[in-house]
């Protein structure tokens, strides 16, 4: 009897870079939320079952004033999900936070129970058009407490000679990245990160040059990868606010890439926001013609609980136990692997080129004559690949090339498979059973392959099997 064991385990490394894709994403689909009305709704937040987000629409809470240019101030509105996609009436986030100036834009902490807004600094009545004085904008907290906000705080960096606002509080809550028209700027509304150190808010940061410009870069949303989006008039827009996105690397801001279409459009497009599968997602566009929250979302297949792919393995140790006294004088043992390969040992360390079924045999040779005198064993030896999704790609990519992904040597025995399916751990996404992709950015990614199959019989779950491949992504030489 032949015995074989796993003797090599191959790891193979991926090095990916960077390189930016002016294709649309066509993968992505957008419909404009039906609570929309002719006034502005923008500024979305995830919170709880739905969104919070900002209009100037009237309310039944307090009188509607007007700013000095007779615009409605704007209150925050929550609006719960019935269902993907579908909606409740909005009503007033709260009573409470809500005054006679401006509340919002807002964030939430991953629980929900504090939330971080936009709100004239100065609020106070007793004034004749008090309201019509435009006081400088603030960034304010407010915590949950039996369902009522309360305990208001004011951010220690707020200033009343400039406006500071467009809160967005990390999932953990450490992290506060807000925009500040600070004149020690690089003009117009930066972008600031503080950090809770010790109990306070640390001194802002400036996400600096690469991300900042002398227009308004506004409107932030940190995604639990580490990806900052946010909408800026700058050079090379579309002329008005287009959705871009960096990443942090080595301790600094890369520069921003846009969003294609359908996220960006020859209007104004800002306040994008993504759930943590980046399959959904709300952002606001006047391309209906009035400033209205959309919903984003994938249109092909989800996978979820994917393994990391494992190598394929064609290398083993052979061995016979059973093998008999020898005379190593005149004879020698020699394994014939069936592929052409004979190894003159009583044990024999080989790898295979492919898969395949191998008549592997152990001979007894005379060592005169090299004719084989006796057939100690002989056997049938079948090496075939891990059942799973595979994904190929080459050794290194730098970024700014096209990098092609196979799942051709995807192996799945009995699996009528329906069609496959890509997610490039960026926000991107693609189907084929070969596809391509450009990175953004260096970083590490887990690129996934979801394999759909056919279901048996009409109403039946649609099988899914689904692998992740790390792929690490560096910079191109230049």
């Amino acid at each position: 009897m032949i015995l074989a064991i796993k003797k090599y385990t191959t790891l193979l490394l991926l090095l990916c870079l960077f390189t930016t894709s002016t294709e649309a994403q066509k993968y992505l689909t957008v419909k404009r939320l039906s609570f929309n009305t002719q006034s502005k709704e923008f500024a979305p937040a995830f919170f709880n079952n739905g969104i919070v987000f900002c209009s100037d629409k009237k309310n039944d809470v307090i009188f509607s004033y007007t700013d000095l240019s007779s615009n409605p101030f704007t209150n925050l509105y929550h609006v719960e999900q019935k269902k993907p996609g579908k909606f409740d009436n909005p009503r007033l986030l709260s009573k409470e936070l809500t005054t006679i100036l401006n509340e919002g834009p807002s964030s939430f902490t991953g629980d929900y129970n504090t939330i971080y807004f936009t709100r004239n600094i100065d609020v106070t009545l007793g004034m004749r058009y008090r309201q019509r004085e435009d006081t400088a904008l603030g960034i304010f907290s407010a915590q949950n407490i039996n369902g009522e906000w309360g305990n208001i705080t004011a951010f220690r960096f707020n200033r009343l000679n400039y406006n500071t606002g467009y809160p967005c509080i990390s999932k953990d809550g450490t992290q506060l990245f807000f925009c500040s028209e600070d004149p020690e700027g690089y003009g117009g509304y930066d972008m600031y990160v503080s950090t809770f150190k010790n109990g306070i808010w640390s001194q802002p940061e400036n996400l600096g040059s690469n991300v900042n410009t002398t227009k308004n870069e506004v409107f932030p949303f940190i995604h639990p990868s580490g990806r900052l989006y946010f909408s800026s008039k700058r050079i090379n827009s579309n002329g008005d606010l287009d959705i871009y996105y960096t990443v942090k690397t080595d301790g600094v801001w890369q520069k921003p890439v846009a969003l294609e279409d359908p996220l960006n459009s020859p209007g104004d497009d800002y306040g994008l926001i993504w759930n943590a599968a980046m399959d959904t997602g709300y952002f606001v566009s006047d391309r209906s013609g009035s400033d209205d929250i959309f919903m984003v979302a994938t249109n092909i297949p989800t996978f979820t609980s994917c393994m990391e792919q494992q190598e394929n393995d064609y290398c083993f140790l052979f061995y016979e136990p059973n093998n008999n006294e020898l005379d190593t004088t005149a004879f020698a043992y020699e394994w014939d692997l069936g592929d052409g390969t004979r190894i003159r040992s009583l044990k024999a360390e080989h790898c295979f080129t492919k898969p395949g079924t191998y008549l592997v045999q152990l001979n007894v040779v005379d060592k005169l004559t090299k004719e084989v005198a006796l057939s100690q064993a002989r056997d049938s030896f079948l090496v075939e690949d891990i059942e799973q999704p595979y994904i190929t790609i080459s050794d290194t990519v730098f970024t700014g090339n096209s990098t092609d992904f196979s799942g051709a040597k995807t192996y799945l025995p009995g699996f009528e498979t329906s069609g496959y399916y890509w997610d490039f751990d960026d926000g991107y996404r693609s189907e084929g059973i070969n596809t391509n992709h450009r990175f953004h950015f260096p970083g590490t990614y887990m690129v996934q392959l979801g394999v759909a199959g056919t279901a048996a019989s009409l109403g039946d779950e649609v099988p899914k099997q689904c692998v992740t491949r790390r792929v690490v992504v560096v910079n191109a030489v230049k």
